[in-house]
């Protein structure tokens, strides 16, 4: 009010309400994001599934699959899935990645120094999320592989996950986002479901060869 006259105890009490009220709707609108995105890892996985099941000879066809998923339901920009030979990584799968970012990937496996977050990632075989790659020594002293991700990725964001099979790590899926918003314990969770996935469909290749 532009004038002194204080609210009687009813209209306080219709405030309080409607504050409720706006609680209320606030929980409401929780719960559906929760419930629609847990339908969307759902349907995602499933999905991936789906081409598991009808593709067993295909891994291509996977690999695009997982990352197509893994990047939109976790809001990356792009995504990679690089397979391991005990030394170099060899990239599988590439979805939406920037063009001159592609182009050198495709050029040559990479060998992963220890401060990359593929180096990091062969020696924990723990999913490595880095918040922000432009800050780390790795870049800051232009390791190569580092220099690359950000100057022709325009990487700021990376989350990489294990590839494992048992004890032994054979690859790597990264999503990236090109601006600093590290991903939730639920989208790392999710990726992390992805790289298993991708883990089947490869040892389902071996088999159906076999």
């Amino acid at each position: 009010r532009f004038e002194v006259r204080a609210f009687s105890d009813k209209h306080i009490a219709l405030v309080r309400t409607f504050a409720d009220q706006a609680a209320i709707a606030i929980e409401n609108v929780r719960l559906f994001n929760e419930t629609k995105e847990a339908l969307e890892r759902q349907t995602a996985t499933a999905e991936v599934l789906r081409v598991i099941s009808s593709s067993p000879n295909d891994l291509q066809s996977v690999f695009d699959a997982i990352l197509d998923n893994a990047t939109r339901i976790c809001d990356a920009h792009f995504g990679t899935l690089l397979l391991y030979d005990g030394t170099l990584f060899h990239v599988q799968g590439l979805h939406n990645v920037p063009p001159a970012f592609a182009e050198a990937l495709r050029r040559e496996p990479r060998r992963a120094g220890p401060t990359t977050g593929l180096g990091r990632l062969v020696a924990t075989k723990c999913p490595v999320h880095i918040h922000d790659v432009a800050v780390e020594s790795a870049y800051v002293d232009r390791e190569p592989m580092r220099v690359q991700t950000v100057e022709l990725g325009g990487v700021r964001t990376a989350l990489v996950v294990p590839l494992l099979k048992g004890d032994s790590l054979v690859g790597g899926l990264q999503i990236c986002r090109q601006e600093v918003k590290p991903f939730t314990d639920k989208q790392i969770g999710l990726v992390s479901t992805f790289a298993d996935q991708a883990v089947i469909a490869i040892e389902n290749a071996r088999l159906f060869q076999e």
